[in-house]
């Protein structure tokens, strides 16, 4: 009688630890799924306006490499979540000029006037160092979304075998739509950001079958929230 008592008191004990621990590692496991989603909530909001100066270049093979000067302005958000980790989009409008000097032979030559207007929607990751008080510094990575609005071309022909022609770029030669891949870092000093970049474009930016086209460049600009 002893012995059958002593073993159920055994067998209560092993189921009772089994449930004990099965129920423990169920509410590990809860924690963990809830600290997961937490993590994706956003714990602050931040607005900015953005000013700055781009200078991209548009290259590819039999062709000589266009370079531009330029300025981008417009609004980001940014996402603030945990272990320093945040998100940033926003909307960026883009104004390009290019001045290109192409000579041949006999002092000929052909100047290309061109001026362009884009879009520009980043999605980027970005790491934050606290350093102190409010000074801290960034780094960031990330896909850019480029939209062509309007590219118009002067050519200013001096050569026979060139015609001097007026045109929208994106009806005739260039795709409107830019995929980038870029990175860089930056400084914030409380409410102001000063960062700069560089983007690689991945995409063939030539609608001919004269070969590829692809765009890229550096960039500085300077944030205020508000």
């Amino acid at each position: 009688m002893k012995r059958i008592l002593i073993f159920s008191l055994i067998i209560s004990f092993l189921s009772i630890s089994y449930t004990l621990n099965a129920q423990s590692k169920d509410v590990a496991i809860k924690k963990k799924k809830a600290n997961f989603f937490e993590s994706l909530i956003p714990k602050k909001l931040t607005n900015r306006i953005e000013v700055g100066y781009n200078n991209p270049s548009r290259f590819g093979s039999g062709v000589s490499t266009t370079y531009f000067n330029g300025i981008k302005m417009g609004i980001t958000t940014e996402l603030e979540m945990k272990y320093n980790i945040s998100l940033l989009t926003g909307v960026l409008y883009n104004l390009v000029y290019s001045d290109k000097l192409q000579r041949y032979p006999n002092s000929k030559s052909v100047n290309y006037l061109t001026y362009g207007h884009l879009i520009n929607v980043p999605l980027m990751a970005i790491y934050t160092i606290p350093i102190k008080n409010n000074l801290k510094l960034f780094g960031y990575s990330g896909p850019t979304f480029s939209v062509g609005l309007r590219q118009r071309e002067v050519a200013l022909s001096t050569v026979s075998t060139v015609t001097s022609t007026y045109s929208n770029m994106y009806n005739s030669s260039l795709n409107r739509l830019n995929l980038q891949v870029g990175l860089g870092g930056g400084v914030q000093w409380k409410k102001f950001q000063l960062k700069g970049g560089y983007d690689w474009g991945v995409l063939n930016l030539n609608r001919k079958d004269t070969g590829k086209l692809y765009q890229r460049g550096w960039y500085v600009t300077f944030g205020c929230e508000f």
